[in-house]
């Protein structure tokens, strides 16, 4: 089954929800023509689909770090109190402080990469984008980074802080169940030919190759 905008027509795509608010370059709304390439692979993430599943995924990223959380702190119980102000620090932690972070990790291995990543934020999403193209390899590790160095964090901070341990859950947790865009872009990046040069959209990512080779992978010329 193939997702939205896994074929490379340039017809009939899904509208891109407006951007609010952006920190350098603004994304690619449309892939690259590129002298001597063409296009392969032309991915949109369904936005809508993706929220909902990250809203349905928060029960089983918790109950897994939870699992993970009681072997390093040797804790098997945790107490959650709704207060106010505990209210309004998981409200700012969901919108602005586990976002910030999530979209730096982004940027900070685009930047390793030799891109010059920007930022921003939309309706119903933040993102990293940047214009110049990285290999599949190279833009998986942009796409996991965050749900790897965020998650391997928080872990090692239940370790060194096990008194937090449930507000560190909290953002750990949050942090994955926005990552079900990455995994989804990550998924679909198995359609892409391995020497495939990939640009970052506002809504997904475009494959391109050079003109001679095969579009898709494991096709022979």
């Amino acid at each position: 089954m193939t997702s939205e905008g896994s074929s490379p027509d340039r017809k009939e795509r899904s509208p891109i929800p407006p951007i609010w608010f952006s920190i350098g370059d603004p994304p690619r709304r449309e892939p690259p023509v590129v002298p001597g390439y063409r296009l392969a692979v032309w991915e949109q993430v369904p936005l809508v689909r993706a929220n909902v599943l990250g809203c349905l995924s928060l029960p089983v990223w918790f109950i897994f770090f939870s699992w993970i959380a009681a072997m390093v702190s040797r804790r098997s119980e945790y107490t959650i109190v709704f207060t106010l102000p505990s209210f309004v620090v998981g409200l700012l932690l969901v919108v602005v402080g586990v976002p910030l972070v999530h979209e730096a990790v982004h940027g900070i291995v685009a930047l390793l990469l030799g891109a010059r990543p920007s930022f921003g934020v939309g309706a119903g999403f933040a993102y990293t984008t940047f214009r110049e193209s990285v290999g599949r390899s190279g833009y998986a590790a942009v796409a996991l980074a965050p749900l790897i160095v965020i998650s391997i964090a928080g872990i090692a901070a239940v370790a060194v802080w096990p008194e937090h341990t449930e507000l560190i859950l909290f953002v750990v947790v949050v942090n994955a169940a926005g990552a079900i865009g990455d995994l989804w872009m990550t998924w679909r990046l198995r359609d892409v030919p391995p020497n495939a040069r990939l640009y970052d959209l506002a809504d997904g990512f475009a494959a391109l190759v050079p003109e001679e080779a095969p579009s898709q992978v494991g096709a022979e010329a």
